[in-house]
């Protein structure tokens, strides 16, 4: 039951991957990518500093001078994400290349668990699911 609230909001944030990377798409052919991804990004900042403003808790960001460097790089990340689904959408198509970076996601995702962070174990099932993924990803492409 406590994982309600998490599992709802993996949900809400598919959704929205999916609708912003299709308003992207779409924002990206009538201007270019790149200033598709500056939009998104600033109308991002411009939104989450309101919803902290709001709560009282931007005074927060003052801690960040203390945090190791390489947790400060997330947002390159994030520009490379929209940049390269904006760019790739028209090419392909939402389901597409929303489904090839799920896959990605969820692949990488288990290698960062059992081999890097060392969190999980790599089982039978895990592997197995892995490689029906890589199989369902195959079918969706075709």
């Amino acid at each position: 039951m406590n994982e309600i609230l998490p599992i709802l909001f993996a949900v809400l944030a598919g959704i929205f991957t999916t609708m912003e990377a299709s308003i992207n798409a779409k924002l990206g052919r009538i201007v270019t990518p790149n200033i598709a991804t500056v939009h998104s990004l600033i109308t991002g900042v411009v939104v989450i500093v309101i919803i902290n403003i709001l709560k009282g808790t931007l005074n927060q960001y003052s801690k960040i001078i203390y945090v190791r460097p390489q947790w400060l790089i997330g947002g390159v990340f994030g520009t490379f994400i929209i940049y390269l689904v904006t760019k790739t959408i028209p090419q392909l198509g939402v389901t597409t290349t929303l489904t090839i970076v799920v896959s990605a996601q969820v692949i990488s995702g288990l290698f960062v668990d059992v081999f890097i962070l060392r969190e999980q174990q790599l089982y039978l099932y895990k592997l197995s699911g892995v490689i029906l993924l890589i199989i369902g990803t195959y079918f969706v492409i075709k």
